[in-house]
């Protein structure tokens, strides 16, 4: 099983995540882990998880680099897939997504939450031109602000779509089934398109019914549908596992979801 939506910080800055989001009162995402590696390798080893992608997303341009270099130095291309972070606003973007590539980053998580950025920004065309180029996975948070979800989503499943249009052959993944408490939007816009989609839920998976589950699944082709929970944004993983090993889809599909896929996604 390969886990393809983690998030993990320093040791140095995890505790601070940890306490900055159990302080603010608005925040509806819950927590079941630190953020640090050493959790991260815990839940693997607890939940069966064999690898991960994992992000460590940097608010500020000069909180790039040093989230850059810490994910190249955890990432060993077996177990622990480390994707990059990228502002708009940094010195030199482009560069910034040559080195990391270079140093053997993957992909890219673009995270609307908690970076000032959308995926249809024109400031980060050259962003995507450089990824397309070199083979690279741009992975986009996609869908409401849980703790906000009033709000209108900065990257939502239309914007998905006419960034697929602008870039047929870019790797795009769009977390959260394609549309995170905007189901109906992404049935309409990325259900059913060339764009992988994972499987995050919030606060956890069986906060849907496993018919719908199943039919998004089919529904978009289970060949592009990836595995992930969000940890340790989510509710404790391990309940939310054992559900989806008992989900009544056939054993080839459950195989390209839990793992074919993220393999088949990262060339391996």
């Amino acid at each position: 099983m390969i886990d393809t939506h983690t998030h993990i910080f320093p040791d140095k800055i995890a505790p601070k995540i940890v306490e900055n989001m159990r302080a603010d009162s608005g925040n509806q995402i819950p927590l079941s882990g630190d953020f640090t590696l050493k959790d991260l390798k815990t839940y693997m080893a607890r939940c069966g998880v064999e690898a991960v992608f994992t992000f460590c997303v940097a608010e500020r341009p000069k909180a790039v680099p040093p989230a850059n270099d810490f994910l190249i130095s955890i990432t060993d291309h077996q177990t622990i897939f480390g994707f990059g972070t990228i502002l708009p606003d940094l010195a030199d973007p482009v560069a910034e997504v040559r080195r990391i590539r270079e140093r053997g980053l993957r992909g890219i998580k673009f995270h609307s939450l908690f970076q000032p950025i959308g995926a249809g920004d024109e400031n980060l065309t050259s962003i995507y031109e450089e990824m397309d180029r070199g083979g690279m996975i741009a992975y986009f948070h996609v869908g409401k602000d849980p703790s906000h979800p009033s709000l209108t989503a900065r990257t939502g499943p239309e914007d998905i779509a006419r960034l697929r249009e602008r870039f047929p052959t870019l790797k795009i993944v769009a977390a959260h089934f394609g549309g995170l408490f905007m189901l109906e939007e992404a049935r309409k816009w990325v259900i059913g398109k060339d764009i992988y989609i994972d499987t995050c839920w919030g606060p956890h998976i069986q906060s849907l019914e496993a018919k719908e589950v199943i039919d998004l699944i089919r529904s978009h082709g289970p060949e592009k549908v990836l595995f992930a929970t969000d940890y340790p944004s989510t509710l404790d993983p391990g309940p939310q596992i054992e559900w989806w090993k008992v989900l009544p889809l056939k054993k080839e599909e459950k195989d390209l979801v839990f793992r074919e896929n993220a393999r088949r996604l990262l060339g391996l």
